[in-house]
């Protein structure tokens, strides 16, 4: 009787001291990161839209940085271009071809070049920006526009419901 009473005790201690605590509120951004979302093409660009101007700004800012072809910037990829050195070979990209075309002749032209974004395909959405002259980025490394890759997953995720 001695021995099944102890026997009791020591699984009844050991039962309840190993309990490992879930961070709640971890397990509800991961639950609301996979909730299925009803969005509209429009919730997306804004979204798109929002991301880039905060990017775009900074680049035209005094953003003081380290010249590189891609720059990583809160965590979003920024691709650089000195269109001077953009080829015919690059012209011949798709859609990506006919921004940089577009961008290339405006500013041969002298005209007044502004942010754009554009569906590339099912998943992925582009925003480009022009760099300003009198911007650091532009003065330290003759980059003269950003190109920000946006996949729309992650747009998905980001719109606020």
């Amino acid at each position: 009787m001695k021995n099944t009473i102890t026997v009791l005790l020591i699984f009844g201690l050991i039962s309840c001291g190993q309990v490992k605590r879930v961070d709640t509120a971890e397990v509800k951004q991961l639950m609301s990161d996979y909730k299925i979302k009803k969005v509209n093409q429009e919730e997306i660009v804004d979204v798109a839209n929002s991301l880039g101007k905060s990017i775009s700004e900074k680049f035209n800012g005094n953003l003081n940085i380290e010249c590189a072809d891609k720059i990583t910037l809160e965590g979003t990829e920024v691709e650089l271009i000195d269109l001077s050195l953009v080829t015919a070979e690059a012209l011949k990209n798709g859609k990506i071809g006919e921004i940089l075309e577009a961008y290339k002749f405006s500013k041969e032209q002298k005209q007044l070049i502004g942010d754009n974004i554009q569906k590339v395909n099912d998943t992925l959405y582009l925003y480009s920006f022009p760099i300003n002259t009198n911007s650091l980025v532009y003065k330290n490394c003759k980059k003269d526009l950003g190109f920000i890759m946006m996949s729309k997953k992650a747009l998905v995720k980001s719109v606020k419901k």
